[in-house]
């Protein structure tokens, strides 16, 4: 959040749907659905309401719509009613940049292309409705032709749930690819990369420069299903948080 700036309160869900549109300086209890292009949401705080069954998001970005930037905001759930993902993108681009992502019982947020950058996402709640699929990013198939998903200078911390700090999946066909994950700190209690698969046809997977919390519980690790043979696949100078080498085991 940017310092200085009165938040105006809101309640509800604001519905954008002018191209270009700028939603600033909003503390919401609700949700914001956005159906436009190369809108802007900036220094919101957006927490789910109280006494519901779930929230399913905090911000989406619809179908057909592309170029979402999201940047020096907080998206919190409540440890009462579940906030299930913090920024649901099952659109086109999605950048995210700078946001205190917390409280989410399933996805900080889940898209498969665009920037997410220099955010904290940190301490979901459990809930057994959610299935404990627990990510701080997830990753549900491949990204449309020409673009790509750029992680980098996050930190994605949850050393109380079984869950994954980045997390790819096959999903409807689609298989993970043209994922950089760069210079991230990750401590989870889970896996903290998911890797898609380690005989799955993923491609240009790069992983580097990443560092590692040593919080795991027993059987998990930094990575899984790591595919080592996949074309463009790069491991490369990732470590544990006091200096020794993460390799590939």
């Amino acid at each position: 959040m940017k310092p200085g700036i009165k938040l105006v309160p809101k309640k509800g869900e604001i519905n954008v749907n002018t191209d270009g549109a700028v939603i600033e300086n909003i503390d919401l209890v609700g949700d914001i659905r956005v159906e436009a292009n190369n809108v802007t949401i900036r220094n919101v705080r957006v927490s789910g309401p109280q006494g519901g069954d779930i929230n399913n998001w905090g911000i989406l970005q619809w179908v057909g719509y592309h170029g979402l930037t999201v940047e020096d905001s907080e998206i919190v759930g409540s440890s009462t009613t579940e906030m299930r993902t913090g920024i649901m993108d099952p659109g086109g681009v999605v950048n995210v940049r700078r946001c205190n992502i917390h409280g989410i019982s399933k996805h900080g947020i889940d898209t498969t292309q665009g920037v997410i950058e220099d955010n904290y996402i940190h301490d979901p709640f459990w809930f057994a409705a959610a299935d404990g699929e627990l990510d701080s990013i997830r990753i549900s198939g491949s990204p449309d032709n020409g673009t790509s998903l750029l992680i980098q200078h996050n930190t994605l911390i949850d050393t109380n749930t079984v869950n994954g700090a980045i997390s790819m999946f096959e999903t409807d066909g689609g298989q993970p690819t043209r994922v950089t994950m760069e210079g991230n700190y990750m401590a989870t209690w889970g896996f903290c990369i998911f890797a898609g698969g380690a005989s799955a046809p993923t491609s240009y997977i790069v992983a580097k420069d990443n560092v590692f919390g040593a919080k795991f519980k027993d059987g998990y690790s930094y990575v899984t299903e790591w595919n080592r043979h996949g074309t463009g696949n790069v491991w490369s100078g990732n470590t544990w948080e006091d200096g020794r080498p993460a390799p590939l085991i």
